[in-house]
């Protein structure tokens, strides 16, 4: 195995708490003085150190354990975070759940049949219980919300704390652990296209310090595409959504060994699910004119045992080994036009060290961490493609909080990175086999510095490198494999973090400008006097992002509480001699200027909750080459929800997405199954109602 910036950043933050208080009667102000109760406290543990949400100077959203609970119809992590700032989702139409963050598509360089000849990985890395998703299971496949404790949202670069697949963000899931206290909860639901889920979760005490856990969740919709080519060939599994998701926890707490804890995690997940839900011109008909739409079923299990151990003093060791293997089928009709079987296996180590405690003269973490993955790929299309591909990871990595006054904290961190990746195999579609062989190593700092101007109010600055390792892809055209290096860049950002109003209001805000070099760009352009397509990766030298970040979340009274983001984004590809075109001074690829959101949660009487959201994503282009007839629209989307608790142990609940029935194209790609262009759309409305029950 082998200084204008940060006036923009505290004008916006002083814009955000003006705007906010100043829309709020003084009567109900003072009132609310009186009766609110304060909001909590948010901990961070995704950079690997337990960290309060006021001390993180990196960007980051977090969705809490009641966040999940008041929203009970929310089914998939892709639908928690949609509403955080510089999140978009282009592919709303079923494509999957891989996220754009910060104008960076966290697919991963190789996309579409590129990702299966180069091989990918996902350019954000999303953690669930500690098992790193893969790109299949990102892209085609839904992480249940179902017993979820809290997901933690880190935008830009953390590679210093994930490693590699993490340049545009990070994601961590964590899931509810058993309790020695015995609980359960069912959960039915029913909506629009014949939408079905079922969840159950029992948790308790098995044996004397010993408690388990065991979460079940059903769910499946119909497509909502109107496949109306008389030629339209099926899948053997259909066109339609379905997901079956188990997890099983078991936590040993020996009373004899203070401070050592011990959790097993193993999970099993099941689902198909079309490539596209998209429809072919006139797009808002929801109908489509393709032959041919192959489903994707999958099937994965997780294995995941936690070490812990607290000496007492100060410092505490921790163990995370994790296993996992997948099975990806891609059904096509006929079978010789795209079936394809993945299997893949994960094996990972990370050890660390944490000393200290936030607000100590000195705290940090030291760690390490191993990865060997192993897939073997074979495809059939035009004859027969097999490949063998193995990725191996290691991580060392550290990070000192020095107190050094009694308003300042300095943090450094450093990690040394190194891939190692191999892609053997043969393909008729090229007449070279492939024989990748290319190790990439990296030195990886973050700095960053903190003041507390006052008790609730924190600014600061941050520099770090962030890093992907190279990789190959294949021109379908030329049937030749070209090789791309790795990218690189330096992420620069200031923040600030405020409690008001007697801690019932709290505004984040993050200014950034990231500086990347040999950018790994997918680009797909017409060959000059062609009219052969040509769809590769390959790096553009400069490129770069800048924009903000701002959040509010405001306790308004004890019931009703509002939360608000605002996203801006400017990103350019600067310079790229390679391209096929002229890309130089493009935007990314599915990178919208803004993105706004506004919430509110409302406890009309303590058995009766309503609430609402309104998300509005600005316009984007769909490709490198900001092609006019691949532009995106802005669209906004409002959603609401009421949920009845007739008792403390039952809650009933009721909800509309896309209240208006928005049908605005999210993204656009030729197709040469239909001669023309096919789009993804937004979802449409969907009304449901369902019943919770706890014991």
């Amino acid at each position: 195995m082998n200084g204008r910036f940060k006036g923009y950043l505290l004008g916006g933050v002083a814009l955000a708490a003006f705007t906010v208080t100043g829309a709020i009667p003084a009567a109900a102000q003072d009132a609310g003085a009186q009766e609110t109760t304060l909001l909590k406290e948010i901990i961070l543990t995704g950079e690997k150190t337990a960290r309060s949400l006021d001390q993180t100077a990196s960007s980051a959203a977090v969705v809490t354990t009641s966040d999940i609970e008041d929203n009970p119809q929310t089914e998939t992590i892709s639908e928690a975070i949609s509403n955080v700032p510089n999140i978009s989702y282009a592919n709303q139409g079923g494509l999957g759940g891989a996220p754009t963050i910060r104008g960076q598509d966290s697919e991963g360089p190789n996309s579409g049949a590129t990702a299966f000849f180069g091989g990918t990985q996902p350019r954000t890395s999303i953690n669930l219980d500690g098992h790193y998703l893969s790109y299949n299971e990102l892209v085609f496949s839904a992480s249940s919300l179902w017993d979820v404790d809290s997901i933690e949202v880190f935008r830009g670069p953390q590679t210093v704390t994930q490693g590699a697949n993490s340049i545009a963000g990070a994601i961590i899931v964590n899931t509810k652990d058993p309790t020695f206290q015995p609980e359960g909860a069912v959960q039915l639901e029913y909506g629009s296209r014949s939408k079905r889920r079922v969840s159950l979760m029992a948790s308790g005490p098995v044996a004397t310090d010993l408690a388990a856990r065991v979460a079940l969740d059903y769910s499946a919709r119909d497509t909502f595409i109107d496949y109306t080519n008389p030629a339209f060939a099926p899948t053997a599994t259909g066109e339609d959504y379905e997901s079956r998701n188990a997890r099983f926890k078991l936590l040993w707490e020996p009373a004899d060994l203070p401070g050592f804890s011990a959790k097993l995690t193993y999970s099993h997940l099941n689902t198909n699910r079309p490539t596209w839900e998209a429809t072919t011109k006139p797009f808002d008909d929801m109908e489509s004119m393709t032959m041919s739409n192959p489903a994707w079923s999958q099937r994965s299990n997780v294995a995941v045992a936690d070490l812990r151990y607290d000496m007492g003093n100060g410092v505490v060791l921790s163990n995370q080994l994790q296993y996992s293997d997948m099975h990806t089928f891609r059904d096509t009709n006929p079978a010789d036009l795209g079936t394809a079987i993945l299997d893949q296996e994960n094996l990972s180590n990370e050890t660390r060290a944490t000393f200290g405690e936030e607000g100590d003269p000195v705290s940090g973490v030291v760690g390490i961490y191993a990865s060997h993955t192993k897939s073997d790929e074979i495809l059939y299309q035009r004859g027969i493609t097999t490949y063998d591909d193995e990725k191996d990871s290691l991580g060392i990595f550290s990070e000192v909080n020095w107190r050094f006054a009694d308003r300042w904290t300095l943090s450094a961190g450093l990690r040394y990175q190194r891939d190692h990746i191999q892609r053997q195999g043969e393909s008729n579609l090229s007449p070279t086999p492939l024989d990748y062989d290319e190790e990439f190593d990296e030195w990886l700092p973050k700095l960053s510095l903190a003041y507390e101007v006052t008790p609730d109010t924190t600014i600061g600055a941050l520099v770090s490198k962030g890093y992907n390792p190279g990789g190959v892809s294949l021109n379908l055209n030329t049937g030749e494999y070209k090789t791309y290096d790795a990218e690189k860049v330096w992420n620069y950002e200031l923040f600030a973090r405020t409690h008001l109003m007697d801690d019932r209001l709290f505004l984040s805000g993050n200014l950034f400008y990231s500086d990347f070099r040999d950018a790994q760009r997918y680009v797909f352009a017409e060959i000059a006097g062609s009219g052969d397509w040509s769809s590769y990766t390959i790096n553009a030298e400069k490129a770069k992002s800048y924009g903000l970040e701002l959040a509010m979340d405001y306790r308004v009274t004890d019931n009703l509480r509002l939360k608000a983001g605002a996203g801006l984004l400017r990103t350019e590809i600067t310079e790229f001699s390679d391209a096929l075109g002229d890309y130089e001074g493009t935007d990314f690829a599915r990178a919208p200027s803004h993105t706004l959101t506004l919430g509110a949660d409302w406890d009309v009487t303590p058995k009766l909750r309503l609430s609402g959201d309104v998300r509005h994503t600005d316009g984007y282009y769909s490709d490198d080459a900001n092609s006019g007839d691949r532009r995106v629209g802005s669209y906004t989307i409002v959603n609401a929800r009421a949920a009845y608790a007739p008792r403390d142990d039952m809650e009933i609940f009721a909800y509309v997405n896309n209240i208006f029935d928005d049908d605005s194209v999210t993204f656009v790609r030729p197709s040469a199954s239909v001669g023309g262009y096919e789009a993804t759309v937004v979802e449409p409305r969907e009304i449901g109602v369902g019943m919770k029950m706890t014991f």
